[in-house]
């Protein structure tokens, strides 16, 4: 690591990029094997490096005390999962705002923002609670599965009764949620884990660290952590790891378009140099990607939340200082990728970028750019803009009124032929809220 000797005889530690750092790290997730107790080591490694220290100051506490913390919270899920997992929300919050303040505006215009989103939520609020309910009720979700041992790292497994049957093998979406890098929570997948399950499709819901206690590049690690723990196990599940897709939401898909770039160039630089790549898991082992309403260049964003009244210099914190270093767009042109972008491109899977023309919280062109970026990159990208589609109408307001986006692309790039048969076909539900209101709540969303 070079340090640099000031006049003053002070020194200065350069950190490393974060690109560089998920190099590593994504390295040696993909060769980890199923015990937890041997991440332990690493865990303890990565808390002592410059770049945590920097970035993650007073955010551990004493393994006794963490030990104590987990027992207790494992006992609070066996017995009362709901009101666990909303005393866990709202402490949380309380952590959140406490930890975060200096870093939002209060102007007018953030505030008004805030109410909207309030009035949204409450409009909705019947609607969540029956998803709610359903969530911590159905029997079919295998909540709350640990795939790692650093904190969020757990999973929901939305299980159809097809993969119960001897010797299933059914299509397995694994699902990253949105939630601005911040309020994330793997429960948002409930609806479309729920109504995969409807065409015999397995849902992996992931989640990961939100922010501030943990950077994008820690957030990436949780997903490709993620994503490996589903091709080794997803077979006892009845699922099927030659029909897997990846797919995110907003800042989901912002990750999973990161882990997939990052993990394709890994994989060829070390075929450049010679070398079988026999690690976990290989991104062409996916079918297919898909990322909706995706922010790829945090920098670029940056105006647009400023036009907003948001405080756009929270993402430099949120990526340790290292904007490009965490943009998918800006990663395409990398002087590594560049070097063995050809043959990075090649391992990847076909890419689809779904965007609403009418997305408030990330503008359109966060896509076309995207798409413009990785067509000239070589890969295969198909950009799907929708005309008056808002960022919450393909994950919220949609599905709740029985049109539902999401499993309209998912099921033809998991079930093939006749998937858009099997769709018109199915049962038309009721909505969840009258239509009205539903169009009044996308309307008001500040999203």
């Amino acid at each position: 690591m070079e340090v640099r000797r000031r006049s003053n005889a002070e020194t200065k530690v350069e950190l490393p990029g974060s690109h560089s750092v998920l190099q590593q790290r994504l390295r040696s997730v993909s060769q980890e094997s199923d015990e937890l107790l041997m991440y332990a080591a690493d865990v303890q490694e990565r808390e002592k490096s410059p770049i945590h220290e920097a970035y993650a100051e007073g955010q551990t506490i004493s393994a006794k005390v963490m030990g104590f913390h987990d027992d207790l919270e494992s006992w609070g899920y066996r017995n009362f999962p709901v009101i666990t997992d909303h005393f866990n929300f709202l402490v949380y919050g309380v952590d959140l705002a406490v930890r975060s303040i200096r870093w939002f505006q209060f102007g007018f215009a953030a505030c008004w923002l805030g109410f909207r989103l309030c009035l949204y939520a409450v409009m909705l609020l019947p609607a969540f609670v029956r998803i709610m309910l359903t969530y911590y009720h159905d029997p079919r979700i295998h909540r709350r599965i640990r795939y790692g041992p650093a904190e969020r790292e757990y999973l929901d497994i939305y299980v159809p009764k097809e993969a119960l049957e001897k010797g299933a093998k059914v299509p397995v979406v694994i699902a990253v949620m949105g939630g601005a890098f911040i309020i994330g929570h793997r429960g948002y997948n409930a609806q479309l884990g729920l109504r995969l399950m409807e065409f015999g499709i397995i849902t992996v819901g992931v989640d990961y660290r939100n922010f501030p206690r943990g950077c994008i590049p820690d957030m990436v690690e949780d997903v490709s952590r993620g994503v490996r723990w589903v091709f080794q196990n997803i077979e006892r599940y009845g699922g099927d790891i030659s029909n897997v897709m990846l797919m995110g939401q907003s800042a989901g898909a912002h990750l999973a378009a990161m882990l997939l770039l990052e993990h394709s160039l890994l994989e060829a630089k070390h075929i450049a140099d010679g070398k079988d790549f026999n690690d976990n898991w290989s991104v062409k082992d996916l079918q297919a990607f898909l990322g909706i309403s995706g922010p790829y260049h945090l920098e670029k964003l940056g105006p647009h939340l400023s036009s907003r009244g948001l405080y756009p210099g929270i993402m430099t914190h949120m990526t340790a200082g290292d904007l490009p270093g965490c943009s998918p767009e800006a990663l395409l042109q990398n002087k590594e990728w560049k070097a063995v972008g050809k043959a990075a491109a090649s391992q990847l899977p076909p890419l689809h970028l779904f965007h609403g023309d009418c997305d408030k919280a990330v503008p359109v062109w966060s896509s076309e750019q995207f798409a413009a970026a990785l067509k000239d990159a070589g890969a295969k990208v198909v950009l799907d803009v929708r005309k008056g589609m808002t960022h919450t109408y393909p994950v919220v307001e949609g599905p709740m009124r029985r049109h539902d986006p999401q499993v309209e692309l998912v099921l033809p790039m998991m079930l093939g032929t006749g998937a858009e048969k099997r769709i018109a076909e199915e049962k038309q539900l009721p909505p969840m809220a009258p239509l009205r209101m539903l169009d009044l709540a996308g309307i008001i969303s500040p999203f």
